[in-house]
């Protein structure tokens, strides 16, 4: 049993491991960087709120989460509200990538 449980801590913590990640590109400084990656966020934050709310006409806090109005035998689904996050995450990715950038590991110090 134990040797189960070791194998499954390992499995997990091995699923969790994620090489760290940085936006470079040859021809930018860091504060352009941060300026761009600032503006792509507000960018992407802006256009999935739009496309999540746009897509339902129900009142944005009661839909999506599962508490909301409906036939008794369920509740509303909106899944563009479960799908804002990575929605963002990929309006940032293509925003970042359109202006040049390459999603490089970080080297670790030392």
């Amino acid at each position: 049993m134990k040797r189960i449980a070791s194998i499954i801590l390992l499995l997990t913590l091995a699923a969790c491991a994620r090489t760290p990640t940085e936006w470079t590109r040859a021809d930018t400084s860091e504060a352009q960087r941060m300026a761009d990656e600032k503006e792509c966020g507000a960018i992407a934050y802006r256009q999935a709120l739009d496309e999540s709310t746009a897509s339902h006409n129900l009142y944005p806090p009661y839909t999506g989460t599962g508490f909301g109005w409906g036939p008794p035998w369920h509740s509303v689904r909106s899944p563009s509200y479960f799908e804002r996050g990575p929605r963002e995450y990929e309006f940032r990715d293509y925003c970042m990538r359109q202006r040049g950038y390459v999603l490089t590991p970080v080297r670790p110090a030392g």
